[in-house]
């Protein structure tokens, strides 16, 4: 059986939701990791190359700023 997800209204994104100060943050985090010219930096472009990577930063950065509690799971 397939499933179907419809949307009714359009999405928005808000600049100041914690998901976007979350997603915000983790691209900076990002970018510096990948700064410099040493061999630590060739590392950290290998692990952006996965989800895991991601979603681990995401995760770690929606934490950061205050935006999971346990009670939301």
């Amino acid at each position: 059986m397939i499933e179907k997800t419809e949307i009714n209204k359009p999405i928005e994104i808000k600049d100041n939701s914690k998901e976007r100060v979350a997603y915000d943050l983790m691209e900076k985090i990002a970018s510096y990791e990948r700064g410099g010219n040493s061999s630590r930096s060739e590392e950290v472009v290998q692990q952006q190359r996965t989800r895991d990577y991601w979603f681990k930063l995401y995760d770690q950065s929606l934490t950061a700023i205050g935006g999971y509690y346990e009670s939301d799971s």
